[in-house]
């Protein structure tokens, strides 16, 4: 096998926790531990971005394999973050106002730090 072709094995298995762990958060699918949709766009962000950060310190050190699986992978992310982040704007209620619960999951989450 040529060397462009290559994938290591550590690379990819970081490449696909990260990005499950965004299409959890962005609720595509359920957590693996609790079963449950469990939407949390911060989190998607957060990892989406790592995801970004390592294909930037990662440039012209990837297979070209690498460098393509991190791109589409990173690209399909982005996309469907960008989808799920315009389904939210367009559900919140015309007042401008959260949806009830919205306050206590949020403060929730603050405190798992």
């Amino acid at each position: 096998m040529n060397e462009d072709a290559q994938v290591d094995l550590n690379f990819f298995n970081i490449v696909i926790s990260l990005s499950q762990a965004a299409i959890v958060g962005m609720g595509k699918i359920s957590h693996p531990q609790t079963g449950k949709i469990e939407k949390n766009m911060e989190i998607a962000k957060i990892n989406i971005d790592i995801l970004q950060m390592l294909k930037d310190k990662t440039t012209g050190n990837l297979t070209k394999k690498e460098d393509e699986i991190l791109t589409e992978t990173l690209t399909n992310l982005q996309l469907t973050y960008a989808d799920e982040a315009k389904k939210g704007m367009e559900s919140k209620p015309e007042d401008g106002k959260e949806e009830p619960g919205a306050e206590e999951h949020a403060k929730d989450d603050k405190g798992k730090k």
